[in-house]
């Protein structure tokens, strides 16, 4: 049986098969019921079918047609909807058509007046989408002044499917294509009145199909729509590197069901897409207005950009406050190393890395290359060196022959030491196969390398003589890597405050490594500045928890010293664990043999557990403990961390902040959630009638340019330059890499693993082996 729930409230229903008989006002008669309505009544409603015992005497026999959800008792316990209110219309010519039945106030009519066009459209979805059907825009009318004075909104169910004449033969599977179009005639048609207001020339409103479903209904488009939450939601998830299906997922699970989503993921994908396709038609442009904005919001903020001769951007640098403090605090070493595919126009990413007082990375600024030459490297060192005003105790890169003529061009007062585990990865490839594998050698040539106690003389020595022992005097490689010992070798930076802390850039690859996780090769410029600032956000927060185990916590100490008690006052949790090893190990293994006080200078003899000897010299003087410092003077400006800029994005965050908590606490207790839920969309229902604008110009409702100030921040008063988006840059690691003859060969190893047990032939297993056949 099928009918509508407004029906069922206020008159009698036939059950299917019952033969009830109706006396109310409205009756309804059950499909195939063969129900008897009353005579007396005016208007008698029976669905189409057959047997339905409608009046004789009616001048007129209306059916209620159904959206195909049957009414009868057991099915509404068992689903709990109702089916939508028609009423069903047969012309002349046996066309039948529905005619949905709904409020006055929802259905439009002839005549209704809207201030906007788009006030127009929204109430006519919004009436589809209550009564069960979706529609789209057909067509529009301009003036020559290019204002709409005529609008076409028709039911998509509207037209024919068009049909191919001739099936063209292709070997491809073609996909197999469903249609709804039936030829609707629903329509309305919006025209502008030389007043300025919209008004509703045309409604037809009787339809050639049924409505949907109440359980269909979630999925018209009408119905589906992200509102500013969804579309601040997505943002949120775009900062974090979370795609549409895992964004969609997620809100599911927040909001309980699918049905209380309110979209599709196909509608959270659109959107995403929509919104990156709206960051990329200028993305140079609104990377550099982000930039501008936040240096309007903090002094302490700085960057600097460079383009070519047609105005695209070529390089850029940039540091916040933050990082500014961190390198007065700790830059006495930096590393940087560039990588690649961090970004759809494959710009070299370069952040400059070092090392805080608990010996974990951090991060002082970071810059963007279309090229790695010499010149591209200098102006990213100046523009740090002016940032940072000092250079840095020790640069430590990789052996790029540009980096090694920038540093030393820019960095003059700096040692640039080179990554040792990038030499020694490349000793197998180049001493051949057969000493590559030769432990010995590899355990005598690591001792040297590696061996921080030798001296530059004991050094040489040593590596000449393994270069003789196995014949590599004449080795072009390691006569290059001789000469240039001084930027790479222990020897030749012992005298270098803090330079043994970092010999490798692995801290940089390690870095590198982390801003992958949350950034990929296809980010538009303003993705990667999100998703970098997200990542110098957590390392930020891990900073900011071993601060605070340092305040609330203190190690166990092993030796009654009061040096040892002192270290602990001084020094952070990490770095006190590395001293305490030392101070035990000059307790127990280290012993004075000689004593010498010399105009203020004392020089000691000492002896180690191996018997080796050693002279410390003991300067006095007035020292600064860096681990003990918080907070940094920048330009005269205190900065610390825990000042942040107030603005939009600091409250929406607190506000979803308070939501969740209030959510949380109200979660069980249904008189709590009811009157949470009454004051949100009481707020709500304000909000929306207040007008379309604020006091700061941001449409109300969640528009793009809001979800763009929500993702990167307002920049609706950018610069005032035009900068246009880059080329693909096309450097060594930007493209396929190549593979060396040590790759190439461990590959070739794989492929050929399979072994056939049964002729001990590789390429088969014994299933395929030829002998079985």
């Amino acid at each position: 049986m099928w009918c509508a729930a407004d029906v069922l409230q206020s008159g009698g229903v036939c059950g299917e098969g019952s033969g009830g008989v109706c006396d109310n006002s409205t009756d309804v008669c059950g499909e195939g019921s063969g129900g008897v309505c009353d005579e007396g009544n005016p208007t008698d409603v029976g669905v189409e079918c057959n047997g339905d015992g409608c009046d004789d005497g009616n001048v007129t026999d209306v059916g209620v047609a159904g959206s195909g959800v049957g009414c009868d008792e057991d099915y509404l316990a068992d689903v709990g909807v109702q089916g939508s209110v028609c009423v069903l219309e047969t012309s002349p010519g046996l066309t039948k058509y529905w005619r949905p039945v709904c409020a006055d106030s929802v259905k439009p009519i002839v005549g209704q007046q809207f201030v906007s066009l788009d006030g127009a459209v929204v109430f006519y979805k919004q009436y589809a989408g209550t009564v069960g059907f979706d529609c789209r825009q057909h067509s529009i009318r301009k003036d020559r002044d290019g204002v709409a004075v005529e609008k076409h909104v028709e039911c998509n169910r509207q037209g024919f499917k068009q049909r191919v004449s001739r099936v063209a033969k292709t070997t491809l599977a073609k996909r197999r294509r469903v249609t709804n179009r039936v030829g609707c005639k629903a329509k309305i048609v919006i025209k502008r009145k030389s007043n300025g207001l919209y008004v509703v020339h045309y409604f037809e409103e009787r339809h050639t199909h049924s409505m949907c479903s109440i359980i269909a209904r979630q999925f018209l488009k009408v119905n589906r729509s992200l509102d500013a939450g969804h579309q601040m939601f997505i943002a949120s998830c775009v900062r974090a590197n979370i795609g549409s299906v895992r964004s969609y997922r997620l809100f599911k699970e927040i909001v309980g069901e699918y049905s209380s989503v309110g979209a599709t993921g196909v509608d959270f994908k659109n959107f995403k897409r929509d919104l990156m396709a709206y960051i990329l038609n200028g993305d140079a442009q609104l990377f550099i207005d982000t930039l501008f904005k936040r240096r309007e919001l903090c002094e302490a903020f700085d960057f600097e950009y460079d383009v070519d001769e047609v105005d695209q951007l070529s390089r850029i640098f940039w540091v916040d406050a933050v990082s500014r403090k961190n390198f007065a605090l700790f830059g006495d070493v930096v590393s940087f190393d560039a990588t690649y595919r961090t970004n759809r126009y494959k710009l070299v990413f370069v952040p400059f890395t070092g090392i805080d007082n608990h010996k974990r990375s951090i991060t002082f600024g970071a810059g963007l290359l279309t090229r790695e030459d010499v010149e591209s490297y200098v102006w990213l060192l100046e523009k740090f060196k002016k940032t940072m005003c000092h250079d840095p105790i020790c640069v430590v890169t990789n052996q790029d022959p540009a980096l090694k003529v920038a540093v030393a061009r820019v960095f003059g007062t700096s040692k640039h030491k080179f990554c040792m585990w990038h030499i020694m990865c490349k000793v197998g490839e180049k001493v051949g196969p057969i000493l590559s594998k030769d432990e010995v050698f590899r355990r005598k040539l690591n001792g040297i390398v590696w061996n921080k106690s030798l001296d530059s003389k004991s050094f040489e020595e040593a590596w000449s003589c393994i270069m003789e022992e196995y014949g590599l005097g004449d080795n072009g490689w390691f006569r290059y890597l001789f000469e240039s010992r001084t930027y790479w070798a222990s020897p030749y930076f012992h005298d270098e405050f803090m330079s043994g802390l970092v010999r490798t850039t692995s801290r940089s690859e390690s870095q590198n490594s982390f801003f992958g996780t949350f950034s990929n090769g296809h980010s538009s410029l303003v993705e990667f500045l999100v998703h970098f600032g997200s990542v110098v956000g957590v390392q930020r927060h891990a900073q900011a928890k071993l601060n605070a185990d340092c305040e609330s916590c203190f190690p166990v100490l092993k030796t009654p010293l009061a040096l040892e008690k002192h270290a602990m006052d001084v020094y952070t949790i990490s770095v006190f664990y590395d001293v305490q090893v030392e101070i035990c190990a000059a307790c127990y293994s280290c012993q004075v043999v000689s004593l010498c006080d010399c105009d203020g200078h004392v020089s000691y003899g000492i002896k180690d557990g191996a018997q080796r000897a050693w002279y410390v010299e003991l300067v006095c003087g007035v020292s600064v403990d860096k681990g003990c410092l918080f907070e940094a003077n920048i330009d005269d400006t205190i900065v610390d961390r825990s000042s942040k800029v107030e603005n939009v994005r600091i409250f929406t965050n607190l506000l979803w902040s308070d939501i969740y908590a209030c959510v949380g606490l109200a979660d069980g207790n249904i008189e709590r959630l009811s009157q949470l839920r009454r004051v949100i969309c009481e707020q709500r229902q304000l909000f929306l009638q207040e007008g379309s604008e604020d006091s700061s110009g941001v449409v109300a409702g969640g528009s793009k340019q809001s979800v763009i100030n929500s993702f990167c921040g307002d920049v609706s008063q950018g610069s005032t330059v035009e900068v246009r988006d880059p080329i693909q840059a096309k450097n060594k690691g930007s493209g396929k890499r190549l593979k060396s003859t040590r790759e190439k060969a461990a590959s070739k190893c794989v492929k050929q693993s399979r072994k056939c047990h049964t002729c001990d032939e590789y390429g088969h297993n014994s299933r395929t082996c030829p002998l079985n056949g």
